[in-house]
């Protein structure tokens, strides 16, 4: 019976020292203990890594601003060239055009009265009514001057009779006319025109438009611009 309360004893000692809280309560902390340790260990080596990574990250960035900003100083010489590259075009264009429209003093008013007196002279040695030969050739004497007068003077009266037996009205009009050159007592003009033609030989008939273009060398004969050479100009029908 002793042995046997002896063994119970022994065996209640036991369970006690089994279940005794402090004993596995130390035990368990040890184990925490050590994880923590573990676990800070790898975030500092963690942390250790990401630091290269954050200054490569920083180091990019700033390489990255670095040419967005090289970058825009290209961008800002270029426009600014390109600025100084049309400014300098513009004002050599209108340098250009002023002097070229530039005559000398006095040349202007002999350029516009060379183009009035050639439009109504050119239209003048373009018209003739066969019912009035001669005084449509004493107008055409009154217009000239040089050879082209010399040409008119030298009209004989068969030739004057044979115009007026083609019973024929002409009427020349310009169009348009430019002065191609000038100086203060000689001009060139080009001129387009039109020539309605009218054929009283033909009873009923319509008027014919015929179309030409002149050059008319122009001198100034006493202070009057005349026609000295008309030629016509070919036209290319294309």
């Amino acid at each position: 019976m002793t042995l046997q309360r002896d063994g119970l004893q022994q065996d209640e000692k036991a369970m006690t020292s089994t279940d005794d809280p402090d004993g596995v309560d130390e035990n368990a902390e040890s184990a925490r203990v050590d994880v923590n340790d573990v676990e800070s260990a790898q975030t500092e080596t963690e942390a250790d890594v990401e630091s290269p990574r954050a200054d490569a990250g920083d180091a990019g960035d700033t390489a990255g601003v670095r040419r967005k900003l090289e970058g825009r100083e290209l961008a800002f010489h270029v426009a600014a060239l390109v600025v100084a590259t049309i400014v300098l075009a513009s004002g050599l264009f209108a340098w250009w055009n002023a002097s070229r429209d530039e005559e000398p003093t006095g040349l202007g008013d002999s350029r516009d009265a060379a183009l009035i007196a050639a439009r109504s002279e050119i239209e003048t040695m373009n018209s003739l009514d066969y019912r009035n030969v001669d005084e449509g050739i004493n107008a055409w004497g009154a217009v000239s001057t040089g050879v082209l007068h010399d040409q008119v003077a030298a009209i004989t009266p068969a030739k004057k009779k044979l115009l007026a037996e083609q019973k024929k009205i002409s009427v020349g009009k310009v169009v348009d006319a430019a002065v191609v050159d000038v100086t203060a007592t000689t001009a060139t003009v080009i001129a387009s025109l039109e020539v309605t033609i009218q054929d009283d030989a033909v009873p009923d008939s319509e008027p014919t438009v015929k179309r030409n273009r002149f050059t008319a060398d122009l001198s100034k004969v006493d202070g009057q611009w005349l026609l000295e050479n008309v030629q016509q100009v070919a036209v290319t029908m294309s």
